[in-house]
């Protein structure tokens, strides 16, 4: 995809879990965690079709379900193929850092595109780069100087907190993962 969006990755990943029109794909973001994407006709549409125009979904117009005509959309393979790409790409450094809500929805639209084991491989790398991140944190607080300001020691506090939050639902998910495989 050139350039392709977070906006773009979310709305193809919905379409392979199932058909949806703009109008289901706009209901579903203003309703659901999805909602920080925005649900507005102007941003929704003409990522639809951008996607369309690149090949990557296609859209089929139903005439008989209403007096307006409804279009859906579903993945084509080659948009299934970037997908699965996109997915499967391994945790980074830069990612943990700078895209911490773009591994959270690779993560989420993994269902159907990627193996268990490759899942796993995920979460591993996830949980090895957040908290191998949270260290170098701890390591800048404790060398902050004693007259630092207590609003920027505080907020830096708030960051380590919450990659360790994500470490730990990621250990978690790891564990529930290795317990199914163990169970089949």
């Amino acid at each position: 995809m050139s350039a392709t969006s977070n906006l773009a990755f979310a709305l193809l990943g919905l379409l392979h879990e199932r058909p949806r029109s703009g109008y289901d794909l706009r209901k579903l973001f203003a309703s659901t965690p999805m909602a920080h994407y925005s649900s507005s006709p102007g941003a929704i549409y003409p990522a639809l079709r951008r996607l369309e125009r690149e090949g990557l979904i296609t859209g089929s117009v139903d005439r008989s379900q209403s007096l307006r005509p409804k279009k859906t959309f579903r993945p084509t393979a080659k948009g299934i193929r970037q997908l699965k790409r996109w997915t499967s790409q391994p945790v980074r450094r830069e990612d943990v850092v700078f895209h911490l809500d773009e591994l959270v929805l690779r993560f989420s639209l993994m269902a159907g595109l990627q193996t268990a084991a490759q899942t796993r491989r995920f979460l591993e790398g996830f949980v090895r780069e957040v908290e191998a991140y949270v260290l170098e944190l701890r390591r800048q607080e404790k060398a902050l100087p004693a007259d630092a300001p207590l609003h920027g020691r505080l907020a830096l506090q708030c960051g380590i907190e919450s990659y360790r939050a994500h470490a730990r639902w990621a250990r978690r998910a790891l564990r529930g993962f290795n317990e199914r495989k163990e169970r089949q």
